[in-house]
This record gives C-alpha cells, structure tokens and sequence, in this order.
C-alpha cells in the first residue's frame, strides 16, 4: 500500500499510520462543514474567492509579514490534485528528489511521458536530514526539484540556512521549485519557502489544511506561487475543483489560524507527544531516527507492522520506500492514552 490510512479491510481502534495534529479538529470547522449542507443545492464559488483570501491572510499570519494576496492562493481537492497538476503543468524532463520521500511525488511524475528521475538518497548516518551538498546535484540540465519540508517518512525539516542554499541554486539554474509544506505548520522550528515566492518565479508551495485540523476526508489543499503561475495552474485543473464543503470548512480553518493561537498550540503539543513516544519506543530498544513534527520513522527487527496490528494499531510499513527496506516503520504521535507495546 503506497499511502497509511488502509483501514477498511481491517479491525482498528487507533490509525497511527496517517500523521495528523493530535489535537482534535475545533468545534468551530465541524460547525462550518455542517452549515455547508445548505449550500450544496447550488455551485460553488468558481473562483474560490473568499477561500483564497482567507488562507492569504492566515499564511500572512504565521509568515510575520504581508508576503501573499488571494492572486497567490489557489485552492485545490487536497495537495495530491495540485501536486499533479502543478507537474502537468511544468513537464519536466529531468526531475531531482531526495529519498526517502512521499510516494506521491513519483505518482504524479509517472504522468509525464519521457521523465528522467534522479534520486538523492538521504543518509542514514545523519539521520536522513537534507544538508546543503544536495544543491549541488542542481544543474542547469535539472528542470524540477521536489522537497517536502518536513519530509515523510523521516519527519525532518530543511534547515533555514539549506533551504537559502538550494532555493538561490534552483533560481540560478532556472529550476522549478515544487515545495510540498503539508506538515509544516506541525513542525518544530521549520521556515515557509513562501517569503521567497516574489524573486522566485519558479517556485510553487503546496500545503493543505488536512493534517493540521485534522479532516482528511474533506480534501482542503491550497497551491501558493506568483500571481502568473497561479492563473496557468487553474487552467490545469477541473473548474469546480472544490466541493462548498470543502470551500466552507477552509475558510473556517483559515479564520481559526487568524483568531487563535491553535498552530503554536498545535506544535507545543505535538512536540511534546513525539518526545514522549520516542521515549517510550527507545525503553523497547526500538530504533528511532531524530524527527521534528507529528510522526516518526523506526528501525526494528521484529515485525512491529503485525505486531501492532494484533493490538488493532496500524501503522505505516515502509518498506516500499524507495532508499528504505525491510524493517522500517512510520507512527504518527497521538494525543490519546494509545498502548503501543
């Protein structure tokens, strides 16, 4: 299975195979999504506008700065639409990527006839962090570069100083940038690309607000990038691209990031969840690799996937991840009293 969250063939009680905020999703975006119903007799707004406003503002918010307009949001049926559509768009011809990193990326790449994938394999020894020597597999051959700040499965976020490195390399270069921050706001110490999208013509960031609040199954991705890029990426996806539930429940997420504190709440808690389920998996001698937001990667010789499934746990074998094998694991933190062991 290329993506956590398989659960309907199996008997689960806690899914730590998808990395959610272990805080629970506010009253105030389920009472959005409820409200929505009402509008569902007629379309919804075609132009996202009051969506790609409010997540303008909320990003301003958190950026500490008035970086972004709603002329560079586009809204999107979760991250995965706009990932693809975003490399549709480019058509890349040599493409580089870190791994490990988010199967995804390689699934939306497939869709591009005659692309040349290079990889850049992370090292383990320095617990699989990005350093600044990738920029130096950027040539002016390398059309497209893909990062995920944090990364997935490793969970660690690009160093401000790397990320400096490697995007003045990709605008140097001419290379297109594809960002992916769906975790970002989840993350300890991690810095937005988005302060670099007005010198950066080639840059596009995906985030979404699935993971923060916790709604997967709403489908609530937002592409950032200049104002040019984001009037050709609209005409690479559907016209109605986003249901009035998810229209409704992003601005309720946006306007809940401009109220309250609940990302700078969201990371303290989350910090302290990871510290304490690394601590608890390393008293069982297991494995476990430094990460900076809501899950971390393991190494164990025993088969934990099963093991933790005859407890009704599921968690993510990674296994199929190009750059790991046989005996590597991801768990998501939790906010619940879950016994994992």
């Amino acid at each position: 299975m290329a993506h956590g969250g398989d659960i309907y063939d199996k008997k689960i009680e806690y899914d730590l195979s998808v990395n959610l905020n272990p805080n629970p999703c506010p009253a105030k975006i389920l009472d959005a999504l409820r409200s929505a119903v009402e509008e569902a007799s007629r379309y919804p707004d075609i132009l996202q506008r009051d969506f790609r406003k409010s997540v303008a503002a909320a990003e301003n918010k958190l950026l500490g700065a008035d970086y972004l307009t709603e002329d560079n949001i586009l809204g999107g049926n979760g991250a995965s639409e706009l990932i693809f559509a975003i490399i549709r768009m480019i058509e890349p011809k040599e493409v580089l990527i870190p791994i490990p990193g988010f199967y995804g990326y390689r699934h939306s790449l497939n869709a591009v006839s005659g692309v040349n994938i290079r990889e850049y394999r992370l090292k383990e020894q320095n617990g699989f962090e990005l350093t600044a020597d990738f920029a130096e597999e950027i040539t002016e051959t390398t059309d497209l570069v893909i990062l995920a700040n944090p990364n997935n499965p490793t969970g660690r976020a690009i160093s401000p100083k790397v990320l400096d490195h490697i995007l003045e390399k990709c605008k140097k270069n001419g290379t297109y940038v594809l960002m992916d921050e769906c975790f970002l706001h989840l993350t300890e110490g991690a810095v937005s690309a988005a302060a670099y999208i007005s010198e950066m013509p080639g840059l596009f960031i995906v985030n979404a607000y699935t993971k923060l609040f916790s709604i997967p199954g709403v489908r609530i991705g937002y592409a950032m990038s200049a104002p040019e890029n984001i009037e050709k990426l609209r005409t690479f996806l559907p016209e109605w691209n986003m249901s009035a539930f998810a229209l409704k429940a992003g601005c309720a997420c946006a306007d809940y990031i401009l109220e309250t504190d609940f990302v700078e709440n969201s990371i303290l808690r989350t910090t302290n969840c990871r510290h304490e389920l690394t601590a608890l998996l390393e008293k069982q001698k297991i494995k476990v690799y430094p990460s900076d937001t809501c899950y971390v990667l393991l190494r164990a010789e025993d088969d934990l996937y099963n093991r933790f499934l005859d407890k009704k746990i599921l968690i993510r074998d990674c296994s199929d991840f190009a750059g790991l094998s046989t005996g590597y694991y991801r768990i998501a933190v939790s906010g619940s009293d879950v016994i994992i062991v």
